[in-house]
């Protein structure tokens, strides 16, 4: 039997300060300030809105606003999105209309996961 990822759900009048840690997949449609950190899939609604350092996901898809410095496997600017630092990702997809300010390095190899191990 399969187990299900964990759902964080971040409402819009939720506002976090400071280092936001998760696992499983996360949807922000309030706002954080600080860091975020999830070992999985984070997508930020329209209303969602992250101000800070950096933001690291195995998957990023932005539909509301991110002003920090992004690292992950895959990042998706829908449309709406907003997102103003640089992109770290080895798949990047931006819709048309989405609104991107800073650099991009995409297109690297992930590592290769230790012997033994697949994905």
């Amino acid at each position: 039997m399969l187990k299900k990822a964990p759902v964080t759900y971040l409402g819009t009048e939720t506002r976090i300060e400071g280092v936001f840690w998760a696992k499983g997949k996360v949807r922000l449609d309030g706002e954080v300030r600080g860091s975020v950190q999830v070992e999985g899939d984070l997508e930020v609604g329209p209303t969602g809105r992250i101000e800070g350092e950096r933001v690291e996901a195995q998957t990023l898809e932005v539909h509301g606003e991110v002003r920090a410095n992004v690292r992950a496997q895959k990042v998706v600017l829908a449309k709406t999105a907003r997102v103003y630092g640089n992109v770290v990702t080895e798949v990047l997809d931006i819709e048309a209309g989405a609104r991107f300010v800073g650099q991009s390095l995409a297109g690297e190899t992930p590592q290769a996961l230790p012997s033994g191990q697949e994905g």
